[in-house]
């Protein structure tokens, strides 16, 4: 797991609007809602989406 993703995150509120950059996929926009089993969980568009936390390589928080 990355230290500093994972420390990023543990610092945001839930219902935070975060932008994940997963390296070569696309990158995916939504509400933070925490930290599962290792995923960031975030909500977009009525669906809920699981990333593992140590894919992530840039988090960003408009």
């Amino acid at each position: 797991m990355s230290c500093s993703v994972y420390a990023t995150l543990s610092r945001i509120s839930l219902g935070t609007v975060i932008t994940i950059h997963a390296g070569t996929t696309p990158n995916h926009t939504g509400r933070f809602l925490g930290i599962e089993h290792g995923n960031v969980v975030l909500a977009s568009n009525n669906t809920v989406f699981f990333f593992p936390v140590d894919r992530i390589s840039v988090i960003h928080i408009p």
